[in-house]
Protein backbone atom coordinates (compact mmCIF):
# COMPACT_ATOMS: atom_id res chain seq x y z
CA UNK A 1 0.00 0.00 0.00
CA UNK A 2 1.70 3.23 -0.96
CA UNK A 3 1.50 6.05 1.66
CA UNK A 4 -0.70 8.37 0.38
CA UNK A 5 -3.92 10.58 1.33
CA UNK A 6 -6.97 9.85 0.75
CA UNK A 7 -7.57 12.83 -1.59
CA UNK A 8 -4.34 12.34 -3.09
CA UNK A 9 -5.37 8.85 -4.29
CA UNK A 10 -8.99 9.94 -5.82
CA UNK A 11 -7.37 12.12 -7.83
CA UNK A 12 -5.12 9.90 -8.89
CA UNK A 13 -7.46 7.29 -9.57
CA UNK A 14 -9.68 9.67 -11.63
CA UNK A 15 -6.90 10.66 -13.65
CA UNK A 16 -5.72 6.35 -14.27
CA UNK A 17 -9.62 5.97 -15.33
CA UNK A 18 -8.96 8.92 -18.19
CA UNK A 19 -5.62 7.29 -19.19
CA UNK A 20 -7.08 3.63 -19.48
CA UNK A 21 -10.38 5.67 -21.43
CA UNK A 22 -7.71 7.24 -23.83
CA UNK A 23 -6.06 4.18 -24.52
CA UNK A 24 -8.74 2.46 -25.50
CA UNK A 25 -9.70 5.29 -27.86
CA UNK A 26 -6.40 5.36 -29.23
CA UNK A 27 -6.60 1.64 -29.93
CA UNK A 28 -9.71 2.19 -32.01
CA UNK A 29 -11.83 -0.02 -29.18
CA UNK A 30 -14.89 2.34 -29.19
CA UNK A 31 -17.46 -0.24 -29.57
CA UNK A 32 -18.02 -0.36 -25.60
CA UNK A 33 -20.95 0.98 -23.89
CA UNK A 34 -18.44 2.69 -20.81
CA UNK A 35 -21.39 2.22 -18.57
CA UNK A 36 -21.62 -1.42 -19.20
CA UNK A 37 -18.56 -1.62 -19.09
CA UNK A 38 -18.11 0.01 -15.47
CA UNK A 39 -20.95 -2.95 -14.55
CA UNK A 40 -18.87 -5.70 -15.92
CA UNK A 41 -16.10 -4.75 -13.20
CA UNK A 42 -18.20 -4.27 -10.51
CA UNK A 43 -19.44 -7.70 -11.45
CA UNK A 44 -15.63 -9.50 -11.26
CA UNK A 45 -14.79 -7.32 -8.15
CA UNK A 46 -17.46 -9.26 -6.46
CA UNK A 47 -17.25 -12.54 -8.14
CA UNK A 48 -14.15 -12.83 -9.76
CA UNK A 49 -13.82 -14.03 -13.55
CA UNK A 50 -14.15 -17.79 -13.54
CA UNK A 51 -11.50 -20.18 -15.48
CA UNK A 52 -11.05 -17.55 -17.58
CA UNK A 53 -7.84 -18.32 -19.83
CA UNK A 54 -6.20 -15.30 -21.20
CA UNK A 55 -4.07 -17.04 -23.90
CA UNK A 56 -7.16 -18.88 -25.50
CA UNK A 57 -9.30 -15.76 -25.02
CA UNK A 58 -6.50 -13.69 -26.84
CA UNK A 59 -6.11 -16.24 -29.63
CA UNK A 60 -10.31 -15.92 -30.36
CA UNK A 61 -10.26 -12.19 -29.97
CA UNK A 62 -7.22 -12.41 -33.50
CA UNK A 63 -9.88 -14.10 -35.38
CA UNK A 64 -12.69 -12.42 -34.30
CA UNK A 65 -10.86 -8.87 -35.64
CA UNK A 66 -9.71 -10.66 -38.72
CA UNK A 67 -13.39 -10.67 -39.58
CA UNK A 68 -14.37 -7.53 -38.46
CA UNK A 69 -11.84 -5.18 -39.87
CA UNK A 70 -10.18 -4.90 -36.16
CA UNK A 71 -12.94 -4.65 -34.46
CA UNK A 72 -14.35 -1.61 -36.64
CA UNK A 73 -17.04 -3.46 -37.77
CA UNK A 74 -17.83 -5.91 -35.16
CA UNK A 75 -21.55 -6.92 -34.19
CA UNK A 76 -23.74 -10.05 -33.25
CA UNK A 77 -22.15 -12.92 -31.61
CA UNK A 78 -18.81 -11.47 -32.18
CA UNK A 79 -19.32 -8.30 -30.32
CA UNK A 80 -20.49 -9.77 -27.59
CA UNK A 81 -17.86 -12.31 -26.97
CA UNK A 82 -14.86 -9.41 -27.69
CA UNK A 83 -16.83 -7.32 -24.66
CA UNK A 84 -16.91 -10.32 -22.50
CA UNK A 85 -13.27 -10.89 -23.30
CA UNK A 86 -11.87 -7.37 -23.35
CA UNK A 87 -13.49 -6.37 -20.30
CA UNK A 88 -11.67 -9.30 -18.43
CA UNK A 89 -8.84 -8.96 -19.70
CA UNK A 90 -8.65 -5.12 -18.82
CA UNK A 91 -9.98 -5.81 -14.95
CA UNK A 92 -6.62 -8.39 -14.74
CA UNK A 93 -4.51 -5.60 -16.00
CA UNK A 94 -6.21 -2.91 -13.90
CA UNK A 95 -6.08 -5.05 -11.22
CA UNK A 96 -1.72 -6.00 -11.84
CA UNK A 97 -1.49 -2.24 -12.77
CA UNK A 98 0.97 -0.33 -9.89
CA UNK A 99 -1.67 1.43 -8.28
CA UNK A 100 -2.93 -2.43 -7.35
CA UNK A 101 -4.77 -2.27 -4.08
CA UNK A 102 -4.63 1.93 -4.07
CA UNK A 103 -6.91 2.19 -6.49
CA UNK A 104 -10.16 3.57 -6.23
CA UNK A 105 -12.36 1.96 -7.83
CA UNK A 106 -15.50 4.49 -7.92
CA UNK A 107 -13.29 7.39 -9.18
CA UNK A 108 -11.50 5.40 -11.86
CA UNK A 109 -14.39 4.41 -13.24
CA UNK A 110 -15.68 8.28 -12.68
CA UNK A 111 -12.75 9.31 -15.00
CA UNK A 112 -13.09 6.51 -17.21
CA UNK A 113 -16.44 7.66 -17.93
CA UNK A 114 -16.53 10.90 -17.98
CA UNK A 115 -13.44 10.99 -20.82
CA UNK A 116 -15.21 8.52 -22.70
CA UNK A 117 -18.43 10.62 -23.24
CA UNK A 118 -16.70 14.13 -23.00
CA UNK A 119 -13.26 13.81 -23.91
CA UNK A 120 -12.43 16.27 -21.06
CA UNK A 121 -8.85 16.21 -19.93
CA UNK A 122 -8.06 16.49 -15.87
CA UNK A 123 -6.13 19.76 -15.36
CA UNK A 124 -2.28 20.32 -15.33
CA UNK A 125 -2.05 20.16 -12.02
CA UNK A 126 -3.81 16.55 -11.46
CA UNK A 127 -1.69 15.38 -14.58
CA UNK A 128 1.51 15.78 -13.10
CA UNK A 129 0.32 14.77 -9.56
CA UNK A 130 -0.51 11.34 -11.39
CA UNK A 131 2.51 11.50 -13.50
CA UNK A 132 4.81 11.98 -10.25
CA UNK A 133 3.22 9.05 -8.27
CA UNK A 134 2.80 6.95 -10.67
CA UNK A 135 6.83 7.31 -11.17
CA UNK A 136 7.60 6.84 -7.78
CA UNK A 137 6.02 3.34 -7.33
CA UNK A 138 7.59 2.64 -10.04
CA UNK A 139 11.05 3.57 -9.24
CA UNK A 140 10.35 1.13 -5.70
CA UNK A 141 9.16 -1.26 -7.98
CA UNK A 142 12.65 -1.39 -10.07
CA UNK A 143 14.62 -0.68 -6.65
CA UNK A 144 12.76 -4.31 -4.59
CA UNK A 145 13.19 -6.30 -8.62
CA UNK A 146 17.03 -5.38 -8.45
CA UNK A 147 17.56 -6.00 -4.60
CA UNK A 148 15.58 -9.56 -5.32
CA UNK A 149 17.92 -10.17 -8.18
CA UNK A 150 21.01 -9.39 -7.04
CA UNK A 151 20.50 -12.54 -4.55
CA UNK A 152 20.46 -14.71 -7.33
CA UNK A 153 24.31 -16.79 -7.44
CA UNK A 154 24.72 -16.16 -11.54
CA UNK A 155 23.97 -12.50 -11.08
CA UNK A 156 27.03 -10.31 -10.45
CA UNK A 157 27.17 -6.73 -9.69
CA UNK A 158 29.35 -3.90 -10.08
CA UNK A 159 30.16 -0.70 -8.18
CA UNK A 160 27.91 1.25 -9.97
CA UNK A 161 25.01 -1.12 -9.64
CA UNK A 162 24.81 -2.86 -13.21
CA UNK A 163 23.80 -6.08 -12.66
CA UNK A 164 25.06 -9.00 -15.57
CA UNK A 165 24.83 -12.46 -16.11
CA UNK A 166 26.34 -14.29 -18.45
CA UNK A 167 24.67 -16.75 -20.97
CA UNK A 168 27.20 -17.13 -23.12
CA UNK A 169 31.07 -16.77 -22.56
CA UNK A 170 33.69 -15.71 -24.94
CA UNK A 171 37.41 -14.47 -25.04
CA UNK A 172 39.00 -12.25 -26.78
CA UNK A 173 39.58 -8.06 -27.09
CA UNK A 174 36.54 -6.38 -25.26
CA UNK A 175 35.74 -2.79 -26.30
CA UNK A 176 36.55 0.49 -24.66
CA UNK A 177 34.25 3.67 -24.07
CA UNK A 178 35.08 5.60 -27.39
CA UNK A 179 34.82 2.66 -29.91
CA UNK A 180 31.97 1.83 -31.99
CA UNK A 181 30.01 -1.85 -31.54
CA UNK A 182 27.74 -4.11 -33.74
CA UNK A 183 25.46 -5.88 -31.67
CA UNK A 184 21.93 -8.04 -31.54
CA UNK A 185 19.54 -6.99 -28.18
CA UNK A 186 16.18 -7.25 -26.52
CA UNK A 187 15.05 -4.76 -24.15
CA UNK A 188 12.41 -5.25 -21.53
CA UNK A 189 10.80 -3.72 -19.02
CA UNK A 190 11.03 -5.62 -15.51
CA UNK A 191 7.35 -6.58 -16.08
CA UNK A 192 8.42 -8.67 -19.27
CA UNK A 193 6.79 -5.61 -21.62
CA UNK A 194 9.37 -5.92 -24.90
CA UNK A 195 9.70 -2.34 -25.72
CA UNK A 196 12.65 -2.69 -28.27
CA UNK A 197 14.49 -5.57 -30.77
CA UNK A 198 17.13 -6.09 -33.31
CA UNK A 199 16.04 -9.84 -33.85
CA UNK A 200 12.72 -8.40 -34.72
CA UNK A 201 14.16 -6.10 -37.15
CA UNK A 202 16.10 -9.33 -38.19
CA UNK A 203 19.73 -7.42 -38.23
CA UNK A 204 21.91 -6.12 -35.50
CA UNK A 205 22.20 -2.36 -34.38
CA UNK A 206 25.65 -0.72 -34.48
CA UNK A 207 26.24 2.11 -32.18
CA UNK A 208 29.39 4.01 -30.41
CA UNK A 209 29.52 3.00 -27.03
CA UNK A 210 30.22 6.43 -25.76
CA UNK A 211 26.22 7.49 -26.96
CA UNK A 212 24.63 5.20 -25.24
CA UNK A 213 22.73 4.70 -21.66
CA UNK A 214 25.41 4.42 -18.96
CA UNK A 215 24.24 0.70 -18.03
CA UNK A 216 25.35 -0.24 -22.03
CA UNK A 217 28.69 1.83 -21.88
CA UNK A 218 29.72 -0.20 -18.71
CA UNK A 219 28.01 -3.45 -19.52
CA UNK A 220 29.48 -3.56 -22.92
CA UNK A 221 32.65 -3.11 -21.88
CA UNK A 222 32.85 -6.64 -19.97
CA UNK A 223 32.15 -8.74 -23.29
CA UNK A 224 34.32 -9.97 -25.68
CA UNK A 225 32.82 -10.94 -28.94
CA UNK A 226 30.81 -13.89 -29.47
CA UNK A 227 29.37 -13.46 -26.20
CA UNK A 228 26.00 -13.16 -24.86
CA UNK A 229 25.31 -11.46 -21.38
CA UNK A 230 21.73 -10.18 -19.73
CA UNK A 231 21.64 -6.84 -18.25
CA UNK A 232 19.40 -5.20 -15.57
CA UNK A 233 19.60 -1.97 -15.13
CA UNK A 234 19.10 0.74 -12.51
CA UNK A 235 17.37 4.12 -13.84
CA UNK A 236 19.88 6.15 -13.29
CA UNK A 237 22.42 3.79 -15.25
CA UNK A 238 19.26 3.98 -18.05
CA UNK A 239 16.31 6.69 -19.22
CA UNK A 240 16.32 8.10 -15.58
CA UNK A 241 13.56 10.17 -14.22
CA UNK A 242 12.41 11.21 -17.84
CA UNK A 243 12.12 7.89 -18.98
CA UNK A 244 12.27 8.08 -23.00
CA UNK A 245 9.22 7.49 -25.91
CA UNK A 246 5.53 6.15 -25.19
CA UNK A 247 7.21 2.59 -23.72
CA UNK A 248 9.96 3.29 -20.86
CA UNK A 249 8.38 5.35 -18.32
CA UNK A 250 10.37 7.62 -15.43
CA UNK A 251 12.66 5.79 -12.91
CA UNK A 252 12.00 2.10 -14.98
CA UNK A 253 14.47 -0.54 -14.32
CA UNK A 254 15.41 -2.26 -18.07
CA UNK A 255 16.51 -5.59 -19.20
CA UNK A 256 18.66 -6.41 -21.92
CA UNK A 257 19.87 -9.49 -23.59
CA UNK A 258 23.04 -8.50 -25.56
CA UNK A 259 25.22 -10.11 -28.45
CA UNK A 260 28.21 -8.83 -29.21
CA UNK A 261 28.86 -9.20 -32.86
CA UNK A 262 31.47 -6.92 -33.80
CA UNK A 263 34.07 -3.96 -32.16
CA UNK A 264 34.99 -1.28 -35.19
Amino acid sequence: MSEVKSADINVISFVHGVSFASQLKQQQLTFFNPDELVGLFAEYRANGIGNFEPQSAVAELREIAARSENFTKVEGEDKAKAIDTFSKLFFMDIDKSLLGDDLVAQKFEEGFVDFWKNEKMPSQEEIQEYSEFMAEIGAKEGIQFLAENAKRPEVQVTESGLQYEILEDAEGPKPTAEQTVVAHYEGTLIDGTKFDSSYDRGEPTEFPLNRVIKGWTEGLQLMSIGAKYKFYIPFDLGYGAQGTGANIPPYAALIFIVELKEIK
